[in-house]
């Protein structure tokens, strides 16, 4: 997923290689569900701040959700809505007896 994501791994493995695995399984989840992107960032600011653990990279998700996406209204491949009632208009004029 990134370096900052094995950084944390590799660092929760050498504290307690038994329990890591199932806190790396969780990375990988967080990977899954928010992006890789979003969980590299939250792992990279987990390493600075010293809290190399997986609760710390979940609350962060949780606490710093992502942007939500914008549309915007006017786009080239967008045509306008006149456009669209002409075309059924006409539609349904050919489809009437």
């Amino acid at each position: 997923m990134g370096p900052h994501v094995g950084e944390l791994a590799t660092s929760l493995h050498a504290d307690d290689p038994l329990r890591a695995v199932r806190r790396i399984q969780g990375l990988l989840a967080l990977g899954r569900k928010h992006g890789a992107a979003p969980v590299e960032h939250a792992c990279a600011v987990a390493l600075d701040l010293g809290g190399r653990s997986y609760q710390v990279v979940r609350r962060y998700l949780e606490r710093h959700p992502p942007a939500p996406l914008t549309l915007r209204q006017v786009d080239p491949l967008i045509r306008q809505l006149t456009l669209y009632r002409d075309f059924i208009e006409n539609k349904t004029k050919e489809s009437e007896p």
